[in-house]
């Protein structure tokens, strides 16, 4: 099995087809890539670490919800205050019906531009949530960039360029996932 690292940049499409002549992150792969699974997914506003793998069902369990914290650097306008956000951290905010489980949240300082920045993880990993928590605590999230998955990070990756994980990144992503049940 193989996996892909790509730093996605903003305003580029976690999809196979561009909406309107937008681009894809299919269209980043190297050509031998392309055909492979996105594990997850990141909206068209938000940048960072995406994995692809050569393997279905690896790809899934990579994405099966509580197995791979997700951690982001998130900048909001404005300046939350503990109270803020314990609501978030608490867990139980409804999304979509469901409650949310806490969310790790630790402020960074001051963004660039005004505004704070905060280091989050995640455990599950639903559409759009982080500018949902953060938006039901009446804070607009400016810039939001995924910057590990697991024990696999980011770093210097440019954004929209790419490199095959080594054999013992593999290695440490599988070791982080519950064994699977025998057939």
């Amino acid at each position: 099995m193989r996996v892909f690292a790509l730093h996605k940049p903003r305003g580029v499409l976690c999809s196979t087809v561009g909406e309107g002549g937008a681009d894809t992150v299919y269209g980043l792969l190297p050509p031998g890539c392309r055909g492979w699974f996105a594990v997850g997914r990141l909206d068209k506003d938000s940048e960072g670490l995406l994995l692809f793998c050569d393997d279905a069902r690896l790809a899934q369990r990579l994405m099966d919800p509580g197995h791979l914290d997700k951690t982001y650097v998130v900048a909001v306008a404005g300046f939350p205050r503990d109270g803020d956000l314990a609501a978030m951290r608490a867990g139980g905010l409804v999304i979509d019906g469901k409650p949310v489980g806490p969310v790790e949240a630790r402020r960074l300082g001051k963004a660039p531009r005004g505004g704070t920045r905060f280091e989050v993880i995640l455990r599950e990993g639903r559409n759009r949530e982080i500018r949902r928590l953060f938006a039901a605590a009446g804070f607009k999230v400016r810039r939001l960039v995924r910057v590990a998955i697991g024990p696999i990070v980011l770093g210097e990756l440019a954004a929209g360029a790419g490199r095959e994980l080594t054999t013992e990144e593999v290695a440490a992503l599988v070791a982080q996932l519950p064994p699977r049940a025998p057939a």
